[in-house]
């Protein structure tokens, strides 16, 4: 959970700010009313981020900065400024503010740049990670070091470190929960770029008209509002590594802004003129595969064949039986922090359900059950009462389960002879009305060239 510190002396800001804040169900929310209620809370909170307001009594916003620079003391603050005080909001940049937010304020503004403050604040705050799994080199630089003894899973470590030291970049496959960015701050922290910043951008978040104002930035004066310069995703991971997650998820407009700056290596700013050189390394993920994706004609080849300079694949937690014990004792220790518990092992009739358990959600959903489990288990042991899945979910009686699997078989083979079936009489009839040019068949079915051909050769239709 995200620690949120929000101080301000007006209680109906309180208000406003955690029922926004709030949308998040990954962040827990502190309040303080003045400056040095604030102080005193952000040295025993030590929060992801602070939200600070300027004018306060007792202690203003502006002079918790400068005694915070005074004494060397560096936490993640957004400054909240009123218009007409922007002189003070640059100079809060300079003490060691990390962005300000000028009121009034509209809630996607506020949204974008919180949860942009929350990655580039956790870099800065950052003294130790302490993910699925860190350990301290003996040069000192932060490493993770991955949690699986499987063999598959050990392939695939072996694969990152191969890739890791070099610029190519890099793309993840895997289902949902599979633990796709983990592997991605894998390759970063054990690259040349580990000591800079590592950024993760979810694509699937950002809406289509701001994804260049957030990737590249923009200068003062771009849009209504922009009353100063505000840095880009790009800029805030400059020398390290950018995380682009479910980078299907792009749309057309994105995709070709993204191919323009991998091969020119420069980008620039919304309402900007200036080039910046572009001194990051790519890592994409998707659970869908993109090749696919390509042949149908929703992502651009030549942006794959860009961000596809080597493919890795997180196998689902399924494929990893062995690794399961190793996961659940690790997520044990850390809820056991976390909520105050005790547990110490798991029966052995629990530990049978889990490591037998489906886990479609793969590692997320291991992880929502060992936490539900340590949080309801009293003692010691952790027993299958406190588990969220039972047995029944996992011993499924084999013939039951086998005619299930031929009559569902059954079903799809009548179903996919039906629609094979529809989609040749429709080529047929486009084909016709084209008067057999592949070409205008192809654009009228909305289709590329290459996906129509291989339909004629598999309908064995290429004599007309």
């Amino acid at each position: 959970m995200k620690k949120i510190l929000i101080i301000d002396d007006n209680k109906d800001i309180h208000v406003v700010l955690e029922g926004l804040l709030s949308m998040n169900k990954n962040v827990s929310i502190f309040h303080a009313y003045n400056g040095m209620e604030g102080y005193q809370k952000l040295q025993v909170l030590k929060p992801d981020l602070t939200i600070l307001d300027n004018q306060m009594p007792v202690m203003s916003g502006f002079e918790l900065l400068e005694k915070l620079h005074r004494e060397n003391k560096r936490y993640p603050i957004i400054l909240l400024t009123a218009f007409g005080q922007i002189s003070d909001a640059v100079q809060a940049i300079k003490l060691g503010a990390i962005d300000y937010l000028t009121k009034p304020f509209e809630d996607e503004q506020f949204n974008l740049i919180i949860n942009k403050a929350l990655k580039i604040g956790s870099l800065k705050n950052r003294s130790a990670h302490n993910d699925i799994s860190l350990e301290h080199a003996n040069n000192n630089q932060e490493k993770y070091k991955i949690i699986g003894k499987s063999k598959i899973f050990q392939d695939l470590l072996k694969h990152a470190l191969l890739v890791a030291p070099t610029d190519i970049n890099v793309i993840i496959n895997g289902n949902n929960g599979t633990g796709k960015e983990e592997i991605a701050k894998y390759i970063h922290y054990n690259s040349q770029r580990s000591n800079r910043p590592f950024i993760a951008v979810d694509c699937g978040a950002i809406p289509d008209n701001l994804f260049e104002r957030e990737i590249f930035g923009a200068v003062k004066g771009a849009y209504t509002g922009a009353d100063r310069d505000t840095p880009g995703f790009l800029e805030a991971a400059n020398g390290g590594t950018i995380f682009l997650d479910e980078i299907g998820n792009l749309s057309t407009s994105a995709q070709t802004s993204m191919l323009r700056v991998l091969e020119n290596r420069v980008y620039r700013k919304v309402g900007g003129i200036e080039e910046i050189n572009l001194d990051v390394r790519l890592i994409s993920a998707t659970n869908a595969k993109l090749f696919e994706e390509v042949a149908k004609g929703n992502f651009r080849e030549d942006l794959f064949h860009r961000v596809n300079g080597f493919d890795l694949t997180v196998p689902d937690l399924k494929e990893r039986k062995e690794d399961i014990p190793l996961l659940i004792n690790y997520f044990i220790t850390k809820f056991n922090g976390e909520l105050k518990r005790n547990v110490q092992n798991v029966s052995p009739e629990a530990m049978d359900i889990l490591v037998n358990h489906s886990w479609t959600g793969n590692i997320r959903e291991l992880i929502n059950t060992i936490q539900k489990a340590v949080l309801l288990c009293p003692d010691h042991k952790l027993d299958k009462k406190h588990l969220s899945i039972t047995p029944a979910e996992v011993n499924i009686d084999f013939k039951e389960e086998s005619d299930l699997i031929n009559n569902i078989i059954n079903q799809s083979i009548s179903i996919s002879k039906k629609i094979d079936l529809f989609e040749r009489e429709i080529i047929k009839y486009a084909v016709e009305t084209n008067h057999g040019n592949k070409t205008s068949a192809a654009n009228w079915l909305k289709i590329s060239r290459k996906t129509l051909y291989e339909k004629l050769k598999k309908f064995g239709m290429f004599g007309g």
